[in-house]
């Protein structure tokens, strides 16, 4: 049985990035495997391909749960910058070559993947921070380890002056998640019919939650990782 005792949240670094992409995979396996008919392992590769996270960048926040050093739950935020886009990007410091991405995978699944992302982001507004994803391991589910990520998350943005909104979306057939999120006190503020989501995911109703406890500073056992 795993305890919350042995499970660290620490700071994504870049060579967390290949174990994050596939344990979003993972995670999010049943979206992914939807929106392009291939394999865990090359939907996988092609993300860690096409997907970049700037560690260092001053409108996001990726952690990550450890056991025993081992990445077994990541959870992203983001919030507004005037200044600039955060949105997930195509890699620029070490340029792809599409071709044999499209050799790879295939001209259609890349292109498919790339929509996919696209229209799976969401831009916050001003003092909003967004849950942009929050994923667990699957042998490592029911365990406590997503509301200890969230726990973290709250703590966060209770920490920062310019955010006094926690935010997040859920797909409506994702009971547990719901769940979940609203034991953690998040209320559904609107719930959206979406066709391209439909049409790319099969899963046509999403929920915005938002955290309804106020936010206001307080100190807490994150500060030492930002």
């Amino acid at each position: 049985m795993i305890s919350l005792n042995s499970i660290t949240i620490d700071p994504f670094h870049e060579q967390d990035h290949i174990t994050v992409s596939r344990l979003l995979v993972n995670s999010f396996q049943g979206k992914f495997q939807t929106l392009v008919p291939l394999e865990d392992d090359d939907i996988a590769n092609l993300l860690i391909g096409l997907w970049e996270q700037d560690p260092k960048s001053a409108t996001t926040q990726q952690i990550v749960a450890k056991e025993n050093g081992e990445v077994v739950g990541t959870l992203s935020l983001k919030w507004k910058d005037n200044r600039s886009s955060d949105r997930i990007k195509l890699k620029s410091s070490h340029p792809i070559s599409f071709s044999q991405l499209f050799k790879q995978f295939g001209y259609l699944n890349v292109c498919k993947f790339m929509v996919g992302l696209y229209f799976l982001n969401y831009q916050p507004e001003a003092n909003e921070c967004y849950v942009e994803h929050l994923a667990v391991r699957s042998s490592h589910r029911n365990k406590g380890i997503g509301k200890q990520l969230l726990s973290w998350a709250i703590d966060f943005a209770n920490n920062r002056s310019e955010i006094d909104k926690l935010t997040l979306h859920v797909a409506d057939n994702n009971k547990r998640a719901i769940n979940m999120y609203q034991q953690m006190d998040f209320d559904i503020e609107q719930s959206n019919y979406n066709g391209i989501r439909r049409l790319l995911f099969k899963e046509p109703i999403w929920h915005y939650m938002t955290w309804r406890a106020p936010l206001h500073p307080r100190s807490s056992m994150n500060e030492k990782i930002y």
